[in-house]
């Protein structure tokens, strides 16, 4: 199958060939290439024109931002939202810029993580085969947008993923559910496509696709970068925000 479908907001994306990375590798490069058809049409073209950048800044916020803590990673994602006016203004090249976002990309993926921050052993038993898992039903995955304002991404990022962690605390119990249904573990294997595994998989993998393209769009408009020709309405204006939805 060499295209996949991308479901949000009625209308349909087709997404790039998947290649790379992390919740599996193919998992994570398609939750990138998602964000990108969702992003306005002039960032959209910088970042592709430097793909390879961003590919680059997206492994190296996954291997900085391992292991530490939701905080953590949220003052790294602030930062490295803060640093990519700094580079406009010094009128480094697009290639430099393309790593900032591609190092926003990754901030974000590790803070929509089901598994973030999850300290209970039976769990962290089964993470890496849940990987796995995703990787194998990728290509059955729906993926759909929340939308601009399904909330939208203002004020402070602290509040905005922490809101995400709420909803990550009832996947986790989901996939406990599945994993250990009876109290003893049993393989991914036995899941079907009706499985709250195979749910918990559409929604992280959207929220991580939606997620990353709201900090995209959030650091441009930053720059003064054109908002203009995103799907689906494209995000709220820089200068008129919108109250803090759901």
């Amino acid at each position: 199958m060499n295209r996949r479908r991308f479901w949000g907001a009625g209308a349909l994306l087709v997404l790039a060939p998947l290649l790379l990375f992390a919740m599996g590798p193919r998992a994570a490069r398609r939750t990138v290439d998602a964000a990108l058809r969702l992003s306005p049409a002039s960032l959209r073209s910088v970042l592709l024109a430097h793909r390879r950048e961003v590919d680059r800044g997206f492994e190296e916020a996954l291997a900085e931002g391992r292991g530490r803590r939701r905080g953590e990673l949220v003052e790294r994602l602030q930062g490295e939202m803060e640093e990519a006016p700094r580079l406009s203004r010094d009128r480094a090249p697009f290639a430099a810029v393309a790593h900032s976002f591609g190092r926003m990309a990754g901030f974000v993926w590790l803070l929509d993580d089901p598994f973030l921050e999850n300290a209970e052993p039976a769990l962290r038993e089964v993470e890496g085969d849940y990987a796995s898992y995703v990787e194998r039903k990728l290509p059955l995955l729906i993926l759909s947008f929340d939308g601009w304002r399904s909330p939208p991404l203002t004020g402070d990022l602290s509040g905005y993923f922490g809101r995400r962690a709420l909803s990550a605390q009832r996947y986790r119990t989901a996939l406990k559910t599945c994993y250990y249904p009876e109290g003893k573990r049993v393989s991914s294997e036995t899941f079907d496509d009706r499985s709250n595994a195979f749910g918990v998989a559409q929604a992280v993998l959207s929220h991580a696709a939606s997620d990353i393209a709201k900090v995209w769009a959030r650091a441009w408009g930053s720059l003064g970068g054109d908002l203009s020709a995103a799907p689906f309405g494209g995000p709220p204006a820089p200068e008129d925000p919108e109250p803090e939805g759901r």
